[in-house]
């Protein structure tokens, strides 16, 4: 009996491992901006916060996984809370001295721009979609882009304000994210086509993979 409740109790975890990263999303706002301590201590706190955050995105997959309690509200969720903290990562290392060194450094400006609007796009359609049951989810390039974006991000706390070879590497590294992360949303766009064309009329619950 225990154990059967402990299995019970183990198939909320996943989603509580949702609610937590988006959680973590105002909290590493709040830290990264706060009142510079020495030798940029705010910044490195926000740092665990994010690896933190990233770490419990493997977690609640797994989990997810092995108790076979995966569901269409994880599967919504888990996409948002993940690019929200890419996104808030992003635009906070754009404020601060990340980009202010060197002309080349303004393409990092692009991330979260494209990553913004992508996710904008996402959220419209997804919320439409799924009046009509249609659940819209990760596919295997929108998990490749979030792990080479997090790679990429993890990278970007690090960088020196010269534009030297390990600033380089990190902006090719997002880069790759997001295009990876661009064929993503041309994918769902083609899919989203042959759905409004009602190609798939008459299929209920359909998974719309992104």
């Amino acid at each position: 009996m225990g154990k059967d409740s402990n299995i019970r109790g183990m198939k909320y975890l996943p989603n509580a491992l949702t609610y937590l990263r988006l959680a973590c999303v105002p909290a590493f706002l709040a830290v990264f901006f706060a009142v510079e301590g020495a030798n940029n201590l705010n910044v490195y706190i926000a740092f665990g916060i994010f690896l933190f955050a990233s770490f419990t995105d493997l977690l609640d997959g797994y989990l997810a996984r092995k108790f076979n309690c995966i569901t269409d509200l994880g599967k919504m969720l888990d996409p948002l809370a993940d690019k929200l903290l890419q996104i808030s990562a992003a635009v906070s290392l754009c404020i601060n001295e990340f980009l202010h060194h060197s002309p080349l450094a303004n393409l990092f400006l692009a991330f979260p721009i494209i990553l913004g609007l992508k996710e904008g796009f996402m959220i419209f359609w997804g919320i439409r979609l799924a009046k009509r049951s249609i659940i819209v989810h990760s596919n295997v390039y929108g998990k490749l882009a979030t792990l080479v974006l997090t790679l990429g991000l993890v990278m970007s706390f690090f960088a020196k304000s010269k534009y030297d070879a390990y600033r380089i590497v990190t902006t090719v590294i997002l880069s790759v994210g997001t295009i990876v992360s661009i064929y993503a949303i041309v994918d769902y766009g083609r899919k989203l086509y042959r759905q409004l064309n009602k190609t798939v009329k008459g299929k209920s619950n359909m998974d719309l993979k992104f």
